[in-house]
């Protein structure tokens, strides 16, 4: 195999057409099964995108024009049946969205993981599905900087496999500090559970048609769902899910206790683009 501007080759035939074919043939469906399957390594999956990729993202940048963010493509979720498309964004109540589109698609969720093994994202689609994305809904979810970072810090911090990638770091604004100190030091980019929200989204924020914003997630969620004429489960929005149990931070309950002046300062310029981008001022929210 060598590797060229344009994508993978292999013996003169580009991966990208080799894969448009297989999906010509039928493999979709048993492609789908093996998604749902925990055993299947999602190294396969990546593989996947990765030989379509030459053929689908110059498709998809003629949808959406030249402000498409090729490196988000994969975190754009695509649900037919609901007539959505959801930019999923890590920490901002992400796992409640995908469980609820789950839901609402007519599944039953036990298990988050398998729920977000099994989501479509745009780099799945074909040709018509992509000229269908025209009709779709195209939502995210923003959250303020100093509160994503924080909930990021609290959740993932407390992970053995987390502690031993990045450190043992304790839930106390010390240890808080000098996690952000990591973060100054190149330690933004190295999990997109605290990089920045603009390199996850595959559009600028106008280009959505709704803007949730997690201060206020449960009225703007239900007020777009109401517009589209649809209705989620009863108590999804207000709860934990059964299979999200334990995974809460209450990040957002702390800011004053971890957060001083001087600290705000330094995250603010870390995530000054976040700032401006998603309209949030450089102080605690309310």
């Amino acid at each position: 195999m060598r590797w060229t501007f344009g994508g993978a080759v292999t013996g003169g035939w580009p991966l990208g057409a080799f894969a448009g074919r297989a999906m010509a043939l039928g493999l979709r469906p048993i492609l789908d099964r093996l998604k749902e399957n925990p055993l299947v390594s999602p190294v396969f999956f990546r593989l996947g995108s990765i030989l379509r990729s030459p053929v689908t993202i110059p498709r998809l940048r003629a949808h959406y024009g030249a402000e498409m963010n090729a490196a988000a493509l994969r975190r754009a979720t695509v649900h037919p049946e609901l007539g959505l498309v959801y930019n999923r964004i890590k920490k901002n109540a992400n796992t409640t969205v995908v469980l609820m589109l789950r839901e609402l698609e007519g599944h039953v969720v036990t298990d988050r993981r398998a729920s977000k093994r099994s989501l479509t994202t745009l780099l799945e689609l074909d040709r018509d599905g992509i000229a269908a994305l025209a009709k779709h809904h195209h939502f995210l979810v923003v959250r303020h900087p100093f509160s994503r970072v924080l909930s990021a810090y609290l959740d993932k911090m407390r992970e053995d496999k987390y502690r031993r990638k990045f450190g043992a770091y304790e839930a106390t604004p010390e240890d808080f500090a000098r996690f952000v100190t990591f973060l100054e030091n190149g330690g933004l980019r190295r999990d997109a559970h605290w990089d920045l929200q603009t390199k996850l989204m595959l559009l600028p924020l106008a280009r959505y048609d709704t803007v949730i914003r997690f201060e206020s997630f449960y009225d703007d969620m239900m007020a777009m769902l109401k517009r589209l004429g649809l209705e989620p489960p009863e108590g999804r929005l207000t709860s934990i899910h059964p299979a999200d149990k334990g995974k809460e931070t209450k990040a957002s309950e702390k800011l004053a206790a971890f957060y001083d002046a001087a600290l705000m300062e330094r995250v603010g310029r870390l995530f000054a683009s976040d700032f401006e981008a998603l309209g949030y001022e450089r102080a605690l929210p309310g």
